[in-house]
C-alpha cells in the first residue's frame, strides 16, 4: 500500500488537520456503536477520564468489560435523534453508514465534535495510533485514509524500541518513496 492516490481521489492533506492532544477529563462523550471500534475509542476515552456513554443495542465484549468496569454507562437501544444532547464529543461507530451519518448530523447541529468511524472526511477528528514511552507520547495518523498503515507504523516503532531494529524507517521510507510515474522535486 502506497500512500500515492488513486485517479480521482484527494491525497490525504495534513493542511486540513492540526494536531492536537486532548484531555477529556470529566467531559461526557457519547459512543453511537457497541462493537469493536467503539469499544477501542470508547476505551482510549474511558482511560483518558472522560465520562462515556455507549448507545447500542448489544455489546461486544469488550464494550461490557467497560461497562462491567464502571467505565462508561450503556444505554441498550438504537440510537435516536436527540440521544446527543448534553455530550461534548460523539463516536458514531456503527456498522450503518445511515445511522452514522444521522448522528453526525445531529452532532453538527448541536455544536459537537464528531468522529465517523466509517468516514474519516466527515469527521471533526481522527483518532491517531499511538507509542508510549514513559510521559513520551508518539503519534501517527494518515487522516484517516489508512487507518491499517497507521497500527503497522506503530508496530514497528513499538518494535524497533525493544529490539533496536530498524523496520518503522524502512516501512516509513517504502510508504513515502515516491510513485515510479511522480518526478522527483529539483535540489
Amino acid at each position: 500500500m502506497d500512500l500515492v492516490p488513486r485517479p480521482g481521489q484527494p491525497r490525504p492533506s495534513a493542511a486540513d488537520r492540526i494536531p492536537i492532544w486532548l484531555k477529556p477529563r470529566g467531559m461526557p462523550c457519547a459512543v453511537v456503536g457497541g462493537g469493536g471500534v467503539g469499544a477501542r475509542r470508547a476505551g482510549r476515552l474511558a482511560a483518558a477520564s472522560a465520562r462515556v456513554t455507549i448507545i447500542s443495542p448489544a455489546l461486544c465484549p469488550e464494550a461490557e468489560r467497560l461497562v462491567q468496569m464502571g467505565l462508561a454507562t450503556w444505554i441498550p437501544r438504537t440510537y435516536q435523534p436527540g440521544d446527543l444532547a448534553g455530550f461534548t464529543l460523539v463516536i458514531a461507530a456503527t456498522n450503518d453508514a445511515a445511522v452514522n451519518a444521522k448522528v453526525r448530523e445531529e452532532a453538527q447541529a448541536r455544536g459537537i465534535w464528531c468522529n465517523r468511524a466509517d468516514d474519516a472526511a466527515d469527521s471533526d477528528l481522527d483518532f491517531a495510533s499511538v507509542v508510549q514511552l514513559g510521559a513520551i507520547s508518539l503519534s501517527i495518523a494518515t487522516g484517516g485514509a489508512h487507518p491499517g498503515l497507521a497500527k503497522r507504523l506503530r508496530e514497528a516503532l513499538e518494535h524497533d524500541l525493544a529490539t533496536g531494529g530498524n523496520s518503522f524507517i524502512r516501512l516509513l521510507r517504502e510508504q513515502a518513496a515516491p510513485s515510479a510515474d511522480v518526478e522527483p522535486p529539483a535540489p
